[in-house]
């Protein structure tokens, strides 16, 4: 029996080799999130979202507050911004971490909800303050002690709260 001579039509992409599909990466939302208190209680909070923690820092630093969270860990570390350094170094010699100069410490979330609702971790929601050195909200002293209670506590939290 005689085969026909006219070309085969072929299917388009069936080709002997496969066809490679173009698929895009994921993409991820920024890992560090600067979350604003709302202006009343229905709102919702605003949300900012950094691709380093020293944008995160200069964000904190120009509006507030004076913490992120890194959204990459499970469960996610919020990042508490205690002060900046006055000489390089000056971070390690406290116990902080630094970031750009920046003198921090992270603890898991819940543990940083559940120590500034029990007013154990004072954090300020204002920007930072040049002229204080300290964040904007610094509570006022109003006694003649040589006390410190005109400053934020320097909280470290070092283990579990018993009974939690």
């Amino acid at each position: 029996m005689a085969r026909s001579k006219a070309p085969r039509k072929r299917k388009p992409g069936k080709s002997g080799k496969p066809s490679v599909a173009r698929i895009t990466p994921p993409s991820y939302p920024k890992r560090f999130m600067v979350t604003l208190s709302p202006d009343t209680d229905g709102d919702e909070p605003d949300e900012f979202f950094y691709e380093t923690p020293a944008e995160a820092i200069q964000h904190c630093v120009r509006l507030g507050p004076q913490f992120f969270l890194d959204t990459q860990f499970y469960p996610p570390q919020v990042t508490i911004i205690r002060g900046f350094e006055q000489h390089p170094g000056e971070a390690d010699g406290t116990g902080y971490d630094s970031i750009d100069g920046a003198m921090t410490e992270s603890m898991p979330l819940d543990e940083f909800m559940t120590c500034t609702e029990l007013e154990i971790m004072p954090v300020s929601f204002d920007p930072w303050d040049k002229s204080t050195d300290n964040w904007a909200d610094e509570p006022d002293c109003d006694c003649d002690c040589d006390c410190d209670c005109g400053q934020y506590v320097d909280f470290r939290f070092t283990g579990k709260i018993p009974g939690l």
